[in-house]
């Protein structure tokens, strides 16, 4: 038996341009690894899906429909999908969509399906991709007791990755340009924080550290300018960490920064979530199952409050103000979730 569903969606038409459509889903075509999931609640991505929606994201084409990480319940499945019960709370790479189709199993994160505590509010899960990708910054950093990260770049990912680091008990200083990021990062408990202009940064620092610099220095923002003032408020020997990805065009002399890294044997190391294998395998200390499975515990105990981060719960027909807003108004929207149970 098959059952049709229609379903609301966010697609991008052309570049810069926004609409919400809907169409039919037929569950009578499912192949083995697939299902169909009802939508709970979806993250915008405001890095990822404005870059695509700008055209700056490698390879896109239009129209293209965005979605970056969504929690849901499994309404049918294929007789292949046997990790999973129709039902299920699970979070995944979902589109924004009501209610989707999803291939499980493909050889990397996007197409995998993550188990979620039935618990877990699904507008707080719905975060955990952004905290999946932070993550990974505080688990690729040598740390020590007593050790000072600055993160420079407080959006989402940066904010998530300046509490991990502090959960592993790192003296964490955030910096921003941005005045309501700053407030963001006080709020949430960031230990030290700086709101300066790019061009005050460095100085703010080394002051701060009293001419050493930091033993870790994070890039959060994705820019090459900031690498190069990570670069140079590193301390001797330490670490520079590029957890964001640098898109934007950059002109200027690197001479300078690579004769730092080299004169203070710094290590630059990329962070990327990719690096990390979906499943368990032997002789990988951490896997991406692993990583949704501790932020979800981080999320239900406490530890990890995102709630602060999330400036807009919407509807669906609010995308348009939403992507407007984070693209453009940054000092009221940080992070903005779908409801689609509204």
């Amino acid at each position: 038996m098959s059952n049709v569903y229609e379903t609301k969606f966010v697609e991008f038409t052309e570049i810069g341009k926004i609409e919400i459509k809907s169409k039919e889903i037929n569950s009578s075509y499912l192949s083995p690894t697939e299902c169909i999931i009802q939508n709970e609640a979806s993250i915008i991505s405001a890095g990822t899906e404005l870059a695509t929606l700008n055209g700056l994201e490698t390879g896109t084409t239009f129209p293209a429909q965005p979605g970056y990480g969504a929690i849901g319940r499994i309404l049918e499945k294929g007789t292949a999908l046997t990790d999973f019960n129709i039902g299920d709370r699970v979070f995944y790479a979902g589109k924004h969509a009501s209610i989707q189709r999803f291939n499980h199993g493909e050889p990397h994160q996007w197409a995998y399906l993550f188990p979620v505590p039935d618990g877990l509010d699904p507008i707080i899960g719905s975060v955990a991709c952004m905290a999946e990708i932070a993550m990974t910054g505080p688990n690729l950093t040598n740390l020590k007791l007593g050790d000072t990260v600055v993160i420079y770049g407080l959006g989402v990912v940066g904010l998530l990755a300046a509490m991990m680091y502090q959960i592993r008990g790192a003296n964490v200083i955030g910096v921003d340009p941005v005045s309501h990021r700053c407030a963001l990062a006080k709020k949430l408990g960031i230990q030290t924080v700086i709101d300066v202009q790019p061009d005050q940064q460095v100085e703010a620092i080394m002051k701060l550290t009293k001419g050493l610099g930091a033993e870790v220095t994070v890039d959060a923002a994705g820019h090459a300018a900031v690498i190069q003032t990570c670069v140079k408020t590193t301390a001797l020997f330490g670490q520079v960490i590029l957890l964001g990805t640098a898109r934007a065009p950059f002109a200027g002399n690197v001479t300078e920064a690579f004769h730092t890294i080299h004169k203070n044997c710094l290590t630059v190391r990329g962070a990327h979530m990719w690096q990390y294998p979906v499943d368990e395998q032997r002789g990988v200390a951490m896997d991406v199952k692993w990583a949704f499975r501790t932020v979800f515990d981080l999320m239900n105990s406490g530890k990890l409050d995102v709630r602060p981060l999330i400036s807009h719960i919407i509807r669906p027909e609010a995308a348009l103000e939403a992507y407007a807003g984070l693209q453009h108004n940054q000092e009221e929207y940080t992070c903005a979730v779908i409801d689609w149970r509204l």
